[in-house]
């Protein structure tokens, strides 16, 4: 619930930004002076809503143990969408259209992107835990699987791949990780505790 309220708390800011910026450009109701300090103001805001967002979305028990999980894939999607937005911003600033304006909003966005990035990244928000019968993926978005729903799961050249009943598949970098040996130390507790060595394929 609490992830869910982060979520919509962002979106309803960005909305707010929108808003502000088409009232800006298409109205006499805000002036040039009054629109920097009001999307100063809520553009801080947002920042604020996207951190707050990736933390909850992220949070687990307390007292589970998580392994810090940073791949390629979640760098390079976080690199492609900031600089999607800052390019974007660029061609509308420098366009003569009434819409340069709205570049603010894409620059905003792209220095998010950035921040969101280094907070998960101080943070240890991007992870893999073993929680209960629970396997948890942190990265650029939460994946949860349940050992009763799993029905292979395959290591190989540095991949370990969990499919589930559904022929729905997790697949982890696990040669990435830094504490690889701890996971799958763990990763063997965990798949014993919760009867499914049946389901690990050998090599």
């Amino acid at each position: 619930m609490i992830s869910l309220f982060s979520i919509l708390f962002k979106n309803i800011i960005l909305l707010v930004l929108i808003t502000i910026s088409l009232v800006f450009i298409f109205t006499n109701n805000i002036g040039f002076k009054e629109v920097r300090y009001i999307f100063l103001g809520v553009g801080a805001l947002y920042v604020f809503a996207a951190c707050f967002e990736a933390f909850k979305i992220s949070s687990i028990k307390k007292e589970t143990v998580k392994f810090i999980y940073f791949t390629d894939g979640f760098f390079a999607k976080r690199f492609i969408k900031i600089i999607a937005f800052a390019c974007c911003g660029i061609v509308l600033y420098y366009s003569d259209s009434i819409i340069k304006y709205m570049a603010f909003l894409c620059f905003l966005i792209a220095f998010t992107e950035i921040i969101v990035t280094v907070w998960r990244y101080v943070k240890h928000l991007c992870y893999v835990a073993l929680e209960g019968d629970m396997l948890i993926i942190s990265t650029n978005k939460l994946n949860t699987m349940r050992a009763s729903e799993i029905t292979k799961i395959e290591a190989r050249h540095g991949l370990t791949y969990f499919v589930n009943d559904k022929n729905e598949a997790i697949t982890m970098r696990t040669d990435m990780m830094k504490e690889k040996e701890a996971f799958k130390i763990a990763l063997d507790a965990w798949i014993s505790a919760n009867l499914i060595k049946d389901k690990v394929i050998v090599e």
